[in-house]
């Protein structure tokens, strides 16, 4: 840097000042993280158990329990379906990709499920649920259900 004079710094007020706020946030900074490693503050311990996992061979469909209901509502008193069939359509596709058992080679597939309305017994609202195909749905969900 070529200064004036043969001076080695030049002084100012503005750099004063950006100096004096500097030191102050390091000060700051340095004592806010003094307190957390003093006071063992913000320190979080994480153990990960990985207990019941699905491996590739566990299989999850229809014969086996897995069930999926949905419902389409603007959470009105409108207990009808909404869906204007101009907007889209709300679609359950099952893919399923590995190797075929009989030759080895490998397949992906697509298949596009049926639309089904459950009925109450399906649903497990009735008294008996001998027919029910879901788990028992939740007491606080359960009006939600029944009216959509």
């Amino acid at each position: 840097m070529n200064l004036d004079e043969g001076e080695q710094d030049i002084k100012s007020l503005m750099g004063s000042l950006c100096s004096i706020i500097l030191m102050a946030l390091t000060i700051l900074y340095s004592i806010q993280k003094a307190d957390v490693l003093i006071s063992k503050k913000d320190v979080d311990i994480l153990s990960t158990i990985n207990d019941d996992t699905y491996t590739s061979d566990d299989v999850f469909a229809y014969k086996n329990g897995f069930n999926i209901a949905v419902a389409f509502t603007a959470f009105d008193s409108e207990s009808e379906w909404i869906l204007d069939p101009t907007y889209g359509s709300l679609e359950f596709n099952h893919f399923s990709w590995g190797q075929d058992e009989i030759d080895g080679s490998p397949f992906t597939r697509r298949e596009k499920k049926l639309e089904h309305m459950c009925s109450q017994e399906e649903l497990g609202l009735s008294e008996d649920r001998s027919q029910s195909k879901f788990m028992p749905i939740n007491e606080s969900s359960k009006p939600y259900v029944e009216l959509y």
